[in-house]
């Protein structure tokens, strides 16, 4: 290979070395801007969410749960229970009582 031949084909490799670090500058400075941008997406994704949620709540008609409404919660799911096993028991009793010999059979 003549010297005219090997400055042409550096000459060559350099020509694609470059225009393959061009590409590459653009991908990671691509790449760093959307980094860049994440916590901005992040931070507007959860604004998207919970404004309508807070909005509700300060236009009063939807409210976090105070400690009075899940003690009155839990009591009514008590009373709910209890009436239920109540009528359970009678409904055993009325049972019982139907069957012959003290509810042998």
């Amino acid at each position: 290979m003549t010297a005219p031949q090997r400055r042409a084909q550096l000459a060559d490799r350099v020509q694609r070395l470059e225009a393959a670090a061009f590409t590459l500058g653009a991908d990671v400075s691509e790449v760093r801007a959307a980094v860049e941008q994440l916590p901005a997406a992040i931070r507007q994704e959860i604004l998207e969410y919970t404004e309508p949620v807070f909005g509700e709540i300060m236009a009063g008609r939807a409210t976090l749960a105070t400690k009075q409404d899940l003690e009155a919660f839990e009591q009514r799911l008590v009373d709910l229970v209890e009436n239920r096993m109540g009528a359970l028991d009678a409904k055993v009793d009325q049972i019982l009582a139907a069957l012959p010999a003290g509810g042998t059979a």
